[in-house]
């Protein structure tokens, strides 16, 4: 039976971790880590001269490295501290008091190297700092070649299988990983105020970094996920043969030193069910997929919020109108003001230049209760707040007559190559997009068996929207791609 895991620090320094600990420091340490392994112990870094590097030498890079990092990051000299030769030997005194380098003696010459495991480490952290948006589909058609490598020649590729279960195992390790990551990053994003941090956090991090590379095309026939149950069938037929079984023991009691044929059994056993696991993929994919919906909803309920809200409307008018006041006041009498606005040139915004409203004879009948009269000002502020609030609508009927303009009786348009020429437009397409995540996760809960009211009714009588896996970019938003599908006069109302 395969043994348990051994102690972290059984194999690493206990005190390893220390210089990336450090509050102040742990950056740069990091960065000057990175730095020393490029400069000596990468695979394509120039080898030694004898048994390893000279205390010298690596002094000598980190002060370059220091150098550079005071320049990047503007460190005056009080934050300096000290000179930079007595920082670098400081450094280096870290490393090797941490176990992140070690000194080697050879004779009476002591050289400074860095052990196997702790270079392997390293890497290791490395590539999770740099690691960019997952592939799935290469993952899984590595697995199948390599089970169909096994299966043609089970005595020389006996080792493969191993391999194989291996990157199942990293396989749905990472797609459980990436839901919560994908949770992570949601709750982070709902603490950014501004809309412009939001966006740059949303498609910066989120997007480029936690989403899956090929999300888009994991849940299409064409995916190479779809073949997971040949993987699985595969991998049973693999070990379930005896000749191709006999030969995995072989390999296994060699390679992994078992004493007896029950033990490279167990270990057999223990490597197929991490690639028959791939039959619980499907309850991973709807948990993933209902997360990553969930942070697009929030998403995108945000953004048309930030669309539609009017903010601070107000202070923004009041500062304009202050600005073409000032501007009008320094301008010189004998030369006409000229203000590129679409209007007619000239000083329209104060009160002596606009009509004032007429005043109806009063009425001395009692008590005589007068209303109040909006000020040119305010009338203006309403007048505008109409139009904007007019032309970020979304209701039925507006979507019901873009679609009247836009698609026949049972045409199909796609959100893709939709026209925005007015505000209205935009704001219509941004609420496609999001009837469309409505109507996918409408119709997984009927298939559950469950019913919710529908957003609007009166919409779903003249067309049906379905998400088609794509998605779209123009100058104003990125969005899934959305097909609306128009009804003919009296068809059946089945879907939306």
């Amino acid at each position: 039976m395969p043994e348990e895991p051994d102690n972290l620090f059984d194999r690493l320094p206990e005190h390893i971790f220390r210089p990336l600990g450090a509050h102040e420091h742990a950056r740069r340490n990091w960065s000057l880590l990175n730095h020393l392994y490029n400069d000596f112990f990468a695979p394509e870094a120039d080898p030694p001269e004898g048994e390893g590097w000279s205390q010298k030498r690596v002094v000598a890079s980190i002060e370059r490295f220091l150098v550079r990092w005071d320049d990047e990051h503007e460190t005056n000299f009080e934050q300096r501290g000290a000179p930079v030769n007595v920082r670098a030997h400081d450094a280096l005194s870290s490393f090797l008091d941490s176990g992140w380098l070690t000194i080697d003696r050879v004779g009476f010459t002591q050289f400074v190297i860095m052990r196997p495991t702790v270079q392997s480490l390293f890497e290791l952290l490395k590539t999770f700092a740099e690691q960019g948006p997952e592939f799935i589909g290469g993952r899984v058609q590595s697995v199948r070649n390599n089970l169909l490598q096994v299966k043609a020649d089970p005595e020389k590729n006996a080792a493969v299988f191993q391999v194989a279960a291996k990157e199942c195992s990293a396989l749905l390790q990472m797609l459980n990983t990436t839901r919560m990551r994908v949770r992570e990053a949601s709750e982070y994003l709902r603490t950014q105020e501004s809309a412009n941090l939001f966006l740059e956090k949303f498609f910066g991090d989120y997007i480029s970094s936690l989403y899956i590379g090929d999300y888009s095309d994991l849940f299409s026939r064409n995916h190479p996920l779809a073949s997971r149950w040949d993987i699985v069938d595969l991998a049973s037929r693999i070990t379930e043969e005896p000749e191709s079984r006999e030969q995995l023991r072989r390999w296994y009691r060699k390679n992994l030193r078992c004493r007896s044929n029950e033990e490279a059994d167990a270990w057999i056993e223990s490597d197929t069910s991490r690639v028959l696991a791939l039959r619980e993929v499907d309850r991973l994919l709807a948990r993933l997929k209902d997360a990553v919906t969930r942070a697009n909803d929030q998403a995108l309920g945000y953004l048309q919020y930030k669309v539609r809200s009017q903010g601070n409307f107000d202070i923004k008018t009041d500062q304009v109108i202050k600005a073409v006041v000032r501007a009008a006041d320094s301008w010189p009498n004998d030369e006409p003001l000229s203000l590129p606005i679409g209007w007619s040139q000239g000083r329209l915004l104060s009160e002596g230049a606009l009509k004032m409203p007429t005043k109806k004879p009063k009425k001395r009948k009692g008590a005589v209760i007068q209303k109040r009269q909006l000020s040119p000002e305010e009338r203006v502020r309403r007048l505008v707040r109409q139009i904007m609030n007019g032309n970020r609508e979304v209701s039925e009927t507006r979507i019901i007559q873009y679609i009247d303009h836009h698609v026949d009786p049972g045409g199909v348009l796609e959100s893709s190559s939709m026209e925005v020429g007015s505000i209205n437009d935009l704001c219509i397409l941004a609420a496609f997009t999001r009837l469309g995540l409505i109507a996918e996760r409408t119709q997984r809960n009927t298939r559950q068996g469950i019913l919710r009211p529908k957003l609007f009714e009166e919409l779903s009588e003249h067309i049906e929207i379905e998400l088609t896996g794509e998605r779209f970019e123009n100058e104003y938003l990125e969005a899934p791609v959305v097909r609306i599908r128009r009804r003919k006069k009296g068809s059946p109302n089945n879907a939306y």
